[in-house]
C-alpha cells in the first residue's frame, strides 16, 4: 500500500468500486440502516475533512463530492474497495500515526477513522439521493415548506400526523412500532415530562380506572394546565441560555436580582405565551413591550450567562485587557442569541470567516454590534402594570412641568429694573478685572474636591459636613464648584447639584439648625466656576452641612460634588482643614477624597492664601457670586404677576408629582440588560453605543471597519441588512434583531425550538445537534417531519402547548420502551423511534422527587432563590453546601428555584449530571457512575428524605408490609409483589425503614423512566 499512497496524490485513479451496482439496488431494510449510517456518520467526515480538496477540485484526481465523481477516479489503484477496508487506499490515507491525509488539516480521530472503516466494511454504500450541498443550499437555510404526509401500511396505527413520518421511515427500513405502553407506564411518562415530578398513588389510581375514551388527552390537559408545567420546561429553557446567579470567572459574585428572570419564563410558559413575543421579549421586551413592565425582566436573557467581574470593575479603562473583557462579554450575547434562537454556530466566525457553515465576520460583528450599547446590571422595574403605569404617568407629568418651569425662569431672568441694570454695571466690571487676572499664571493643588457616590437617577439625597471645632460666627458661606473635564463635560460647575440647602447647627445629627440657603424647591441655574455665596449675617455653630436634594447630570447617572466649601469669618476661611464627613463619598486620592473639600485649592488654583483668606481671583469671584445672588433675587421680585403666577403653579404641580412618587412602593430589580445602571469602579453605562468594528483575527489590537448591527445574512428569511431610524438608539438594536428573528419567513427559528421540544419528549432530537444545524451537526433523521412541524406550529399560533399536545397524543409518544433484538441490529441507536426511549431522571427530577415521596415539597413558586449553603461575601465569595441545615424550610424548595452558583455547584446535583451553568446546555448529559449510586446512598439530602419517608409510612401504618407497600407505592407507583414485600421488610427489620428506602431510591425503577 505504501507505493499506492504516493500515487493517490501524483496520478489520477482508476476506481474499482461497484458504486453503480451498490446504487442501483433495490432498497432493503439492510440496505436502508446502511444508507443512514452513511449520511449521519460518514458524509460529516468527509465534508470537514476532505472535500476542501477532494470536492469540486478534485487534487490527485479524486472528487469525493459525488458517488458518480468518485467512482470516475484515476488509474492508480483503488481507492474504496466495497467489504475489504485493509484494501481501500482511501483508509489507509487517513491512518497511523503520521497520515497523509488531510494535507495541512487536523488528522482524523480514532472514532472518524472507526467510521470510515465500518463504512467500507458494510459495503460503502452511497445513497442514490445523497449529494453534498453547496453552502449555500443546505438544508436548514432553504425556506419552510410543508410536506404531504405520507402513505403508510399499517393505518390503524396512526393517530396524528407525526405519526405517519415516523411510521413512514420505519417501513421503509423493515422496522415497526412497539405496542403501546400500560397506563402506569404513562402517566409517569407524562408527568416527569411535564411536571417533572412523579404522580401521586391516587393519580395513577384513577388514571388506570378511568373508562373514558378520553382518558389520555384528558390527562395530557390537566397536566399541562398545572402551574407545575412552567417550572419544568422554565429549567429547559435555562439550560439552554446557560442561567446562573452568580457571575463565574475568578470573582464568583452572587447576583441577587437574576431570579426575575427565572420567574418570567416559568410564567411565560404558563401562559403559553407565543413564542414569537417569548422571543421578542427576551431580546427586546423594554422596548417593543415598555407597557408590560415584565417585558423588562424578560431582557436577562441577556444577562443569563457569565460575566468577568474583575474585567469589567477592576481594569482601567481604555486598556486592551479592558477591551478584550467588553468583546468577550458581547460574544457570549451573539453565542446565547445565534445558538438558542437560530441553532447555529455564529460564534465560530469571531476569528475568521466559518469554516463550514456560510457564516462571515460581517455577520458575527453585526451581531455584535446590536449588543454594543448595552451591559448586564441591576435594573430597576415595576412588577404591578398599574403602578408602572402610574410610575410613568409621574414621569411625563413631571417633565412637562419642569419643562415649564424652566420657560417661565428664563422669562423671568429677562426682568429689567434700575437696580438690576447697576447690578450688571458692576458685573461687567468686575469681569474685566477678573479677565485680567486670569492672565497670570495660576497655581494648581493638584486636588480636586469631594465627590458622592454615583447614583443611576437624580432624585436621590447626598450630604457633606465640615466641624469647625467649636461654634463660630459666620459672615459669608462659599460653595466652590469643581472644574473637571470628563465625560463630553467642559469643566465649570462639575456635580454641582441643581437642588440643595445650607444649614448651620451645633448638633452634627441637625436635629436643629439655622437654613442658611434653600434650593430645593427649584433647580439653581448651573454657576458655572462662579461660586455660590450665602450671606450669614453673623450666625453662629459649629456644624455646616450641604445637602443636595437632585443630583447633577453627568453622562448616564448622578453625582454631587464641590471643589471647596469655605466659611468666612471677617476675611478668614475658618472651615480650612477642619474635619469632614458625609453620608458617603469616593475616596480617591489625590483627585477626591472628603478631606479636599476644606484643603484650600483645587486642579486649577490656591483658593486660599497661606492666612487662610481668600486670594485675590477668589475675592472677585466672590464678589461676583454675591452680585449674581442679588439680581437673582431682584429678578424674582420684578417678575410680572402672571408669571409669577404661573411659576408658583408649576412649582406646586411639581411638589404634587414628587409626593405622589414618593408614595409609590419602591422598585424591584433585575439583574438583565441595562443601559443605565449604578456605576462600579471602571464599570460604567455607555453613553451611547460603544463602536464595533470588525477585528482581524479576533484581535481588539487589530480593528478593521466600523460595522453596523444586522443579522446572519445565510439564515434566509428577512433582509438581514437592519434599516434604523436611528442607528445610535441602542433599543432599535435590538428590537430589530427581535422582528428580523420572528418574521413568519424565518425557517430556522421555527425549526429550532420544535426539535428542542421533541428532543425533551424522546430523549433526542431530530437534528440531534440542537444547537448547531450547520454543517458540522447532525443531519435531521426525518427532515420532512422536522420541517412538517415546523410549519404546522407557525400556523398554529406558535403554541408551545399545542405543540405539546400534538407530539404527547400521538402513537409514537406512547409506545412501550420494550426493546427488540432484531430491530437493534437496524436502528440500535433507535433513531427511528421503534419503541420509546427509556431514559433516566434528571438531576432537578430526582431532587424534587425525594421531596414529594418524603411529604416535604414545597410547592410556592417565584420569588428570591433558596441559597442551599452557607454563603460569606469574601474577596472571593464562599459557597458551601455542607454547612447548610437539611432542616432549613428553604431546602423543601423544587431545585428550580434553588440559587444556582457557577463556580461551587451543589455536588448532588453535579453528580446527577446537572447542567454547568457557565456554558450553554442544549442537551444534557447523561451518565451512569458508581458515584451516583454512592450519591442516593450516602449524600446528606438523600439520607434524610429517606428518614422523611419511613416517618411519614409509619405514622400511616403499624404493619411492616402495610408500610413497604406505601414505600412503593409512593416512589414506584405501584404496589410491590409479594417477594418484593418479604424481602424488604425483612430488611427494614434488620437495618431499619430509613435504610430501606434508602435502598428503593437506588432502585433503575425509581431512577428511570421507561
Amino acid at each position: 500500500m505504501g507505493e499506492n499512497k504516493m500515487n493517490l496524490v501524483a496520478a489520477p485513479l482508476r476506481l474499482g468500486w461497484t458504486v453503480c451496482m451498490l446504487l442501483a439496488a433495490a432498497p432493503t431494510a439492510s440496505w436502508a440502516a446502511e444508507a443512514d449510517f452513511f449520511r449521519q456518520k460518514v458524509a460529516p467526515i468527509l465534508e470537514s475533512h476532505c472535500l476542501r480538496c477532494h470536492g469540486d477540485k478534485a487534487e490527485g484526481g479524486l472528487s469525493l463530492a459525488t458517488a458518480d465523481k468518485l467512482a470516475a477516479g484515476g488509474d492508480s489503484g483503488e481507492a474504496v474497495v466495497p467489504g475489504k477496508p485493509e484494501q481501500s487506499l482511501l483508509l489507509d490515507m487517513v491512518q497511523g500515526e503520521k497520515p497523509e491525509m488531510p494535507k495541512g488539516g487536523k488528522p482524523l480521530s480514532a472514532a472518524e477513522v472507526a467510521v470510515l472503516r465500518e463504512w467500507i466494511k458494510q459495503g460503502a454504500i452511497w445513497p442514490k439521493d445523497f449529494a453534498f450541498a453547496s453552502p449555500g443550499d443546505w438544508w436548514a437555510f432553504k425556506p419552510l415548506s410543508r410536506p404531504l404526509l405520507p402513505t403508510v401500511n399499517q393505518t390503524d396505527w396512526v393517530r396524528t400526523p407525526i405519526d405517519r413520518f415516523i411510521l413512514k421511515a420505519q417501513e421503509d427500513r423493515g422496522l415497526g412500532p412497539a405496542a403501546e405502553a400500560d397506563r402506569r407506564t404513562l402517566i409517569r411518562r407524562l408527568t416527569f415530562d411535564l411536571h417533572g415530578l412523579p404522580p401521586t398513588p391516587e393519580e395513577i389510581e384513577a388514571f388506570e380506572q378511568d373508562a373514558s375514551p378520553e382518558a389520555y388527552e384528558n390527562l395530557v390537559d390537566r397536566l399541562l394546565a398545572s402551574p407545575r408545567y412552567g417550572e419544568r420546561w422554565a429549567r429547559h429553557w435555562l439550560d439552554v441560555v446557560h442561567y446562573g446567579e452568580s457571575h463565574g470567572y475568578d470573582k464568583d459574585k452572587p447576583r441577587e436580582n437574576a431570579w426575575p428572570y427565572r420567574d418570567y419564563v416559568i410564567e411565560a410558559f404558563n401562559a403559553d405565551k407565543p413564542y414569537s413575543k417569548f422571543l421578542q421579549e427576551q431580546l427586546a421586551g423594554d422596548v417593543l413591550f415598555p407597557d408590560e413592565p415584565r417585558a423588562i425582566a424578560a431582557t436577562g436573557f441577556i444577562a443569563a450567562g457569565p460575566w468577568d467581574y474583575v474585567g469589567h470593575v477592576e481594569l482601567r479603562e481604555g486598556t486592551v485587557d479592558k477591551d478584550i473583557a467588553r468583546s468577550n462579554d458581547r460574544d457570549d450575547m451573539v453565542a446565547n442569541t445565534a445558538s438558542t434562537f437560530l441553532s447555529l454556530t455564529v460564534h465560530c466566525a469571531r476569528c475568521h470567516d466559518h469554516k463550514f457553515d456560510p457564516i462571515t465576520q460581517q455577520d458575527y460583528y453585526r451581531l455584535q454590534a446590536v449588543f454594543a450599547g448595552v451591559d448586564r446590571a441591576d435594573r430597576a422595574y415595576d412588577p404591578d402594570p398599574n403602578i408602572a403605569a402610574r410610575r410613568r404617568e409621574l414621569t411625563e407629568q413631571k417633565q412637562h412641568w419642569e419643562s415649564r418651569r424652566q420657560q417661565l425662569l428664563a422669562a423671568a431672568s429677562q426682568a429689567e429694573t434700575p437696580e438690576i441694570a447697576e447690578l450688571d454695571r458692576q458685573a461687567a466690571e468686575l469681569q474685566k478685572q477678573l479677565a485680567a487676572n486670569d492672565g497670570k499664571a495660576l497655581a494648581p493643588s493638584g486636588t480636586l474636591g469631594y465627590h458622592s457616590q454615583i447614583m443611576p437617577q437624580p432624585e436621590a439625597t447626598k450630604w457633606v459636613q465640615v466641624d469647625l471645632g467649636k461654634s463660630i460666627s459666620i459672615d459669608q458661606i462659599v460653595l466652590v464648584p469643581s472644574h473637571v473635564v470628563y465625560g463630553g463635560h467642559n469643566g465649570p460647575g462639575f456635580g454641582f447639584p441643581p437642588r440643595f440647602k445650607v444649614e448651620l447647627s451645633d448638633d452634627p445629627q441637625f436635629a436643629v439648625s439655622i437654613v442658611l440657603a434653600d434650593e430645593t424647591q427649584a433647580d439653581y441655574p448651573h454657576p458655572g466656576d462662579t461660586p455660590y455665596c450665602i450671606d450669614a449675617t453673623g450666625k453662629s455653630g459649629r456644624y455646616l452641612r450641604v445637602t443636595a436634594t437632585k443630583l447633577w447630570k453627568r453622562t448616564n447617572d448622578w453625582i454631587f460634588a464641590l471643589s471647596e466649601l469655605m466659611a468666612l469669618a471677617g476675611t478668614q476661611n475658618v472651615a480650612a482643614g477642619a474635619a469632614v464627613t458625609s453620608l458617603d463619598s469616593i475616596e480617591a486620592p489625590p483627585s477626591w477624597a472628603m478631606k479636599n473639600l476644606v484643603d484650600g485649592g483645587n486642579s486649577r488654583e490656591k483658593l486660599t492664601d497661606a492666612d487662610g483668606k481668600p486670594t485675590a481671583r477668589q475675592t472677585l469671584l466672590l464678589e461676583l457670586g454675591r452680585l449674581a445672588r442679588q439680581r437673582r433675587r431682584l429678578a424674582m421680585s420684578a417678575i410680572d404677576p402672571e408669571i409669577s403666577r404661573q411659576l408658583t403653579e408649576a412649582m406646586d404641580k411639581l411638589g404634587e408629582i414628587e409626593q405622589a412618587g414618593a408614595a409609590l412602593p419602591p422598585q424591584s430589580h433585575v439583574y438583565a440588560a441595562a443601559s443605565q445602571f449604578k456605576p462600579a469602579g471602571s464599570f460604567k453605562p455607555a453613553a451611547k453605543p460603544r463602536p464595533v468594528h470588525l477585528l482581524a483575527r479576533g484581535d481588539v489590537r487589530s480593528p478593521k471597519e466600523r460595522m453596523s448591527a444586522g443579522g446572519v445574512a445565510c439564515a434566509g428569511g428577512p433582509s438581514a441588512d437592519f434599516q434604523l431610524a436611528d442607528p445610535e438608539d441602542e433599543g432599535q438594536r435590538r428590537a430589530a434583531l427581535a422582528h428580523w428573528l420572528s418574521d413568519p419567513t424565518n425557517a430556522l427559528v421555527r425549526r429550532s425550538i420544535v426539535n428542542r421540544v421533541w428532543q425533551y419528549h424522546f430523549g433526542h432530537g431530530i437534528v440531534d445537534t440542537p444547537n448547531d444545524f450547520g454543517r458540522m451537526g447532525s443531519l435531521p433523521s426525518h427532515p420532512e417531519l422536522l420541517d412538517w412541524l415546523a410549519a404546522w406550529f407557525l400556523g398554529h399560533g406558535e403554541s408551545l402547548k399545542e405543540l405539546h399536545r400534538l407530539i404527547l397524543t400521538s402513537s409514537v409518544y406512547r409506545q412501550s420502551s420494550q426493546g427488540r433484538a432484531d430491530y437493534a441490529k437496524l436502528d440500535s441507536g433507535n433513531r427511528y423511534l421503534w419503541r420509546m426511549n427509556r431514559q433516566r431522571l434528571d438531576a432537578e427530577c430526582i431532587h424534587d422527587a425525594l421531596l414529594q415521596v418524603a411529604g416535604k415539597l414545597d410547592l410556592k413558586m417565584g420569588g428570591p432563590s433558596a441559597k442551599l449553603f452557607f454563603f460569606k461575601n469574601d474577596h472571593s465569595p464562599i459557597y458551601d453546601y455542607e454547612r447548610f441545615d437539611l432542616d432549613d424550610p428553604a431546602g423543601f424548595r423544587r431545585s428550580i428555584y434553588r440559587f444556582i452558583v457557577r463556580s461551587v455547584p451543589d455536588p448532588f446535583m453535579e453528580c446527577l449530571d446537572c447542567a454547568d451553568p457557565s456554558i450553554l446546555t442544549p442537551k444534557r448529559n447523561a451518565t451512569l457512575t458508581s458515584l451516583q449510586a454512592l450519591a442516593l446512598l450516602n449524600n446528606p439530602f438523600a439520607v434524610r428524605q429517606a428518614e422523611r419517608l419511613a416517618e411519614r409510612v409509619s405514622k400511616a401504618a403499624d404493619d411492616p408490609a402495610r408500610q413497604i407497600e406505601a414505600v412503593y407505592r409512593l416512589t414506584l407507583g405501584r404496589r410491590p409483589t409479594a417477594q418484593e414485600t418479604m424481602l424488604v421488610a425483612d430488611y427494614a427489620r434488620r437495618f431499619g425503614l430509613a435504610n430501606a428506602c434508602r435502598l428503593i431510591f437506588n432502585s433503575n425503577e425509581f431512577v428511570f423512566l421507561d
